[in-house]
């Protein structure tokens, strides 16, 4: 029988309940996760989720973007402890896997915090239950410690696959423009064909534009990767999240050091 323990994430982040929120936010998109528990004076208070911070955020909030200067300022004022859930259920870690999964498709909730002695030792979240599931051992996995390097050469082949898509598209996009310019030229055209084809450029233009600036980005991070230096923050050194990397590939600093110039 699988134990709590096995799977769960130990030592995970946390935060205090008079953090600000933008806080709390910025420190999920970092990390990559959706959950925070919070803890004061070394005892677990609540728990904080993504959801929670979209549904009490009056502004969209996703985990692959930092907050704006606007957005910023209309939340400056909220904390932690205003939006968190009290006195969350918790597990320990000798707790069946069966019996936690059970808890959490029961009360609907997508984390167990793991508590032991009322100490705070790890957290439990469905992509855990689900590697138990899988049979995937992620102490294992994480004594690796070759778990990342995986996940940025996945990466860089998933870029490089989108590189290949978008230059295809790009070129197929040209193809049929020049195309018709050369009907134009050849053979006479009404007014209503071409008001037709300036409202088809009128479209394509932009989308062109959008898939240039992700076709740069993309080939910045893969000479970043060709040079060991994919997923490192300029600033502070500490690991880029993969999230963040698959939306912003041509990102060199990690979501605390956006705002800063290199």
């Amino acid at each position: 029988m699988h134990t709590v323990g096995e799977f769960m994430t130990p030592e995970p982040k946390t935060i205090e309940p008079e953090a600000p929120a933008l806080a709390a936010l910025e420190l999920m998109i970092d990390e990559g996760i959706r959950h925070l528990p919070v803890v004061a004076h070394a005892r677990l208070v609540g728990i904080l989720s993504l959801d929670d911070l979209r549904a009490a955020l009056p502004f969209a909030v996703s985990i692959r973007r930092p907050p704006g200067l606007e957005e910023r300022e209309i939340a400056r004022e909220l904390s932690v402890g205003e939006m968190m859930t009290h006195a969350p259920l918790t597990t320990t870690a000798k707790t069946s896997v069966g019996d936690a999964a059970s808890l959490l498709a029961r009360m609907r909730i997508g984390c167990l915090p793991v508590v032991e002695g009322g100490r705070l030792v790890g957290i439990l979240s469905e992509t855990d239950v689900l590697r138990s599931v899988a049979g995937l051992d992620s102490k294992d996995e994480r004594r690796a410690g070759d778990v990342r390097a995986r996940n940025l050469a996945q990466l860089v082949g998933e870029l490089r696959a989108e590189r290949n898509r978008i230059l295809g598209n790009l070129g197929r996009a040209q193809e049929a423009d020049r195309e018709l310019i050369e009907e134009e030229r050849e053979i006479p055209t009404d007014l209503g064909d071409k008001a037709a084809h300036r409202a088809q450029l009128a479209v394509d233009e932009p989308l062109a534009e959008l898939s240039s600036r992700r076709l740069e980005a993309i080939e910045h991070a893969l000479e970043r990767a060709a040079k060991g230096r994919l997923g490192t923050c300029e600033k502070c050194g500490r690991p880029i999240p993969i999230a963040r990397l698959r939306a912003v590939p041509g990102t060199v600093f990690c979501v605390r050091h956006a705002g800063e110039a290199s």
